[in-house]
């Protein structure tokens, strides 16, 4: 049975499949793979020019930054 509330015709409600979507939702094995087994990762974000950037990614990106802190030693 429909009904008004307020001038506006209350709709009934559509009937719901059984069956769940096919699309949307977790599933085994989706999402980012870990660098290393067992390292979790952080996101970090820096500021850097337009020259940076395109030197950066020529360099090799994020694996040649990752290298060169493993690397480098702490004063």
């Amino acid at each position: 049975m429909n009904s008004v509330l307020h001038n506006q015709p209350i709709m009934a409600s559509k009937k719901t499949s059984a069956k769940a979507p096919q699309h949307g939702g977790a599933r085994p094995g989706a999402g980012r793979k870990p660098l290393a087994e067992g390292q979790e990762t952080q996101i970090v974000s820096i500021r850097l020019t337009k020259a940076q950037r395109d030197k950066l990614d020529a360099l090799g990106g994020a694996a040649w930054l990752r290298e060169r802190i493993d690397r480098a030693r702490l004063p």
